[in-house]
């Protein structure tokens, strides 16, 4: 790409920012001009209310089983669904198939999944466990059936040649070879799943996000500060955990 025509993309796409600004009547200077609420709301959330501490544990404890069975559930299906999507493995039909369901799966926010779950199954935790699982499905099936048609097409050949059937194949060539980069998916899908179960409370399908959302709602700021700070520390804490985890398992 020439020197101009690359100043032509920057100038092309910062006018697009520009009008989709004026579009949305975005003003980045708002959040100044409302300074003195943004401080008021800050210095209310900086007045921690340890009473709830039982509520806080409790939904947390809600939040992180949720993003457990969530995301297993959501990985355990993605492997043979996975399998049925790879272009290497499955006949082309199948294949069109799968891609066009975990492409649906994980297109829709797991927060947008929530609000149809609730519909379906009610109100509580069970909602929440089925949007996860289903996110999780779509979105840990796109990786791994790129990471399956991405391994050593001479392995699938012998195999070929010596008369295994797709079955055989995913057996002893896609799903071994696949196992390192598995392991590693896993982890960081659990610990996506454990931010995405925060907020599904919002909508009432459990979790600490109901609590956040009732507190805010409440005006009661300083109750809600102690569910906020235990998210951002379990967040936090699961993302150095996961990173540790999985460059032992790079490295092993």
């Amino acid at each position: 790409m020439s020197p101009n025509r690359f100043q032509y993309t920057w100038i092309a796409i910062l006018l697009i920012i520009i009008g989709s600004s004026i579009h949305l009547g975005f003003n980045p200077l708002s959040i100044i001009s409302d300074v003195d609420n943004s401080a008021v709301i800050v210095g209310e959330l900086l007045e921690f209310d340890f009473s709830v501490l039982d509520k806080v544990l409790f939904s947390l404890i809600e939040t992180l089983e949720m993003a457990l069975i969530g995301s297993s559930i959501g990985f355990v299906l993605s492997i043979p669904a996975a399998l049925l999507a790879a272009r290497n493995i499955s006949p082309s039909y199948v294949s069109i198939i799968f891609r066009g369901l975990l492409g649906i799966l994980w297109s829709i926010p797991p927060l947008l999944w929530a609000i149809l779950l609730v519909v379906v199954v009610g109100l509580g935790p069970t909602a929440g466990i089925f949007a996860i699982s289903l996110y999780i499905m779509g979105l840990s099936g796109k990786y791994l059936y790129e990471i399956y048609e991405s391994q050593n097409a001479s392995a699938y050949d012998v195999m070929h040649v010596m008369g295994a059937t797709r079955m055989q194949i995913a057996k002893f060539v896609t799903i071994p070879e696949a196992l390192s980069h598995m392991g590693n998916q896993y982890l960081f899908l659990l610990s996506y799943s454990v931010r995405e179960s925060s907020i599904l409370g919002l909508v009432g399908a459990g979790g600490i996000g109901f609590y956040i959302m009732h507190h805010l709602e409440s005006l009661n700021y300083g109750k809600a500060a102690p569910f906020i700070l235990a998210i951002l520390v379990v967040t936090l804490g699961m993302d150095y955990a996961s990173t540790k985890l999985r460059k032992r398992l790079v490295h092993n």
